[in-house]
């Protein structure tokens, strides 16, 4: 005689509850796992900054301890005394700003031999519209030196040991969305720069600074002038000394002292 075997499944119920289970554990689990995603994206960044912080370093030894120029070309040049019709007094040649072009020599064309890899260039997280290839990083504007060059001026790189203290002096931070080799945001001005918007308007009350970009979980990272790279907050480090309507972007040029320049004191 055959012994007639039942199976026992799960019940609807129980299915149900288990399904509850895992989408609560889900829920809990998920941001957990995006968070850390951001944190590993952002260790990154700091990496690709120390790189180029060395890459500099080796660039600076072999040029007399000179820092790297902006931008040894590029496509604007003084315009004539009679033109007044040129805002900063500079005309743009044929070159495009925001374009790489054979005739432009940016900071990082510059260092590229000191690099193993290009892509330490991009930050995983640019939250820009060509993040992915962008140039993400802008050198500062204070650690160039000012040079007259007919109605305008040029700036040509620092020699690097006249800038007081090093740890508090940002030399890159995050800003840009052009290729490498394009001259457009290969310059910052304000570290709450992104690439679409500076801060403040020149002739405007001073914009809502937390309309911009913060790359990397409301802050962005910054290498400084000994080399090492951190994470800043909006409202604290290179942040802290917000701009007002009355500075206009760019106006430190000797190493960030000016009373009135958009960068803190070192």
């Amino acid at each position: 005689m055959r012994t007639l075997t039942v199976r026992k499944g799960f019940t609807l119920v129980e299915l149900l509850t288990v399904i509850g289970i895992i989408a609560v554990l889900a829920a809990i689990l998920f941001p957990v796992f995006s968070s850390a995603r951001a944190k590993a994206r952002q260790a990154r960044c700091l990496s690709n900054m120390q790189q180029l912080g060395v890459a500099i370093e080796t660039y600076v030894q072999d040029h007399g301890g000179f820092l790297p120029t902006w931008s040894i070309t590029h496509p604007a040049v003084p315009a004539p005394a009679a033109d007044a019709s040129t805002a900063g007094g500079w005309v743009l040649t044929g070159a495009e700003p925001n374009e790489p072009d054979p005739s432009v020599c940016t900071w990082d064309i510059s260092i590229m031999t000191y690099l193993k890899e290009p892509a330490v260039l991009v930050c995983p997280d640019n939250p820009n519209t060509n993040g992915r290839e962008a140039r993400s990083y802008a050198i500062a504007q204070y650690t160039q030196r000012p040079q007259q060059a007919g109605s305008g001026w040029i700036a040509l790189g620092g020699y690097k040991d006249d800038i007081p203290l090093a740890g508090e002096t940002v030399l890159l931070f995050e800003k840009g969305d052009n290729l490498p080799g394009s001259w457009g945001d290969a310059l910052g001005q304000n570290c709450y720069q992104d690439h679409g918007g500076d801060a403040p308007e020149p002739d405007a009350s001073a914009e809502d600074l937390a309309d911009f970009q913060m790359w990397h979980q409301g802050g962005k990272n910054f290498l400084y002038l000994d080399y090492h790279a951190k994470w800043a907050k909006s409202t604290s480090g290179p942040f802290a000394n917000k701009p007002t309507a009355s500075d206009r972007p760019g106006t430190c040029e000797d190493w960030g002292q000016q009373p009135n320049g958009d960068w803190p004191k070192p």
